[in-house]
């Protein structure tokens, strides 16, 4: 299975060290994870839109281990930011970081289906 299209957002190699080797488990977790923060990407929205900052902090951290787990780099670096711009109150950081984050998952996504 080649996973180099995945490289300009991942690690690779970290991910799949950290499987052991194991593609097909890396994709599966992937998915799931991708899955995952779509499907709250409408509750994100309304953790900011109602300045739930310690919710979303939670939330972004969350989000923040898995993807760091993964060796999703970008998205790490971005969910990271995500968390910071929520402990600071900062409301439209927050909600040009969570456009940014859904790009960055639609792209992984792209790349994902060419797997």
């Amino acid at each position: 299975m080649n996973l180099k299209a995945l490289s300009s957002e991942m690690d690779v190699e970290v991910a799949l060290d950290r499987l052991s080797g194991d593609s097909a488990l890396l994709l599966e977790i992937l998915d799931m994870f991708l899955a995952e923060f779509v499907a709250e990407q409408q509750n994100i929205q309304a953790l900011i839109h109602q300045s739930d900052w310690a919710a979303l902090s939670r939330k972004a951290h969350y989000f923040k281990g898995v993807a760091e787990n993964l060796g999703l780099t970008r998205f790490s670096s971005e969910i990271k930011s995500l968390e910071q711009f929520g402990n600071s109150a900062d409301l439209v950081a927050c909600n040009q970081t969570l456009e940014l984050l859904m790009q960055i998952a639609r792209n992984i996504q792209s790349l994902r289906d060419f797997i």
